[in-house]
């Protein structure tokens, strides 16, 4: 671009296309006459030209620039991925909208990158947050008036396989939960009910809720049972997590479970586990993670429910941001 400062009243033809550098007012007035990045047009000459010598600053744009709007418009058609609408743009930046509840995946090594792109400025939330329908997600900005083409270009190639913004629907998973019989039946309707509570919030369904002898041949013979059901996920609440001979642990040895975690960084919840039994994930729960609606279980379902495997290495990394207190609240789901 080629900056220039002239007067209002010199403003003729030969600068229509240029662009505006800040934003015009009337002479002792507060109204707008034309705004920073406005495109000098003969309606605007007409309404600046009475200006008289009043100083203005134009950029003539070079082949190879882009106007902001149009820069702007491609970058966040670029990066916004599945399940996001676009709205805006205000003041230059345009907002990404969550258009279905789901999980907000940012892809950090792609949005890293873009971001190292002169001009270019893409806010988010946290990776893994549910969001609801509606819900704002990310600002994108361009900052220049005028922006370079190649740069959107290589923004563009960049977010062409993976941009770095989607939001992963839901799924109805179907739930089956074991209970240890030393959970008295009162606790039990509790925790069905905080349970239920969390799973509609994802469209999951409890499918069986039951409790067993807290011996070998009961876990084993119930979990054998619930094997059966089809269930996508199946929960063990009230064993003791510490204790080597723990009857479900050994039950759990007879039928081939796969441990995938035994304790996670966070807390609360850190006496966590998940085992696979026959390629469906099972989850330990403690008394925290049966009726607190803020744990790594509330941490966890998400993902689980969006189609995201929840890996070994994905519960070490929960321990950045690990200690769940009171200014955590944001990261959890509003369960209704």
């Amino acid at each position: 671009m080629i900056p220039h400062i002239v007067t209002a009243g010199a403003l003729t033809q030969c600068q229509t296309g240029w662009v505006i550098a800040h934003t015009v007012t009337e002479t002792g007035k507060k109204r707008i006459l034309a705004r920073k990045g406005d495109v000098i047009s003969q309606d605007l000459i007409a309404r600046l030209v009475p200006l008289g010598d009043r100083e203005l600053h134009l950029l003539e744009p070079e082949a190879t620039e882009l106007h902001e709007n149009e820069a702007g418009i491609r970058l966040v058609r670029a990066v916004a991925g599945e399940g996001i609408r676009v709205s805006g743009p205000s003041e230059s930046q345009y907002e990404l909208i969550s258009d279905r509840r789901g999980l907000l995946r940012v892809h950090q090594d792609v949005l890293r990158e873009l971001n190292g792109i002169d001009g270019i400025s893409i806010l988010t939330r946290f990776d893994y947050q549910p969001v609801n329908d509606g819900e704002p997600l990310a600002g994108v900005k361009v900052t220049p008036i005028l922006m370079p083409r190649e740069r959107i270009e290589r923004a563009e190639t960049i977010a062409l396989s993976q941009p770095p913004l989607e939001v992963l629907a839901f799924q109805p998973l179907r739930v089956g939960v074991l209970v240890a019989e030393r959970v008295n039946i009162s606790n039990l309707d509790r925790f069905r009910s905080a349970l239920e509570r969390k799973l509609g919030c994802y469209g999951g369904t409890l499918v069986a809720l039951e409790q067993t002898d807290n011996d070998e041949p009961s876990f084993k013979r119930h979990l054998s049972a619930l094997a059966c059901k089809d269930l996508d996920l199946l929960m063990v609440a009230g064993a003791s997590s510490l204790d080597p001979l723990e009857p479900l642990f050994g039950a759990l040895r007879q039928l081939d479970a796969k441990l995938v975690k035994h304790g996670v960084p966070i807390h609360p919840g850190s006496l966590f586990w998940i085992v696979e039994v026959h390629g469906v994930p099972l989850f330990g729960l403690s008394s925290c993670e049966m009726f607190s609606h803020k744990t790594v279980l509330d941490l966890i379902m998400p993902r689980l429910f969006a189609g995201v495997p929840v890996t070994r290495e994905a519960l070490v990394e929960l321990g950045h941001g690990g200690m769940l207190g009171q200014e955590m609240a944001f990261r959890f789901p509003p369960y209704g």
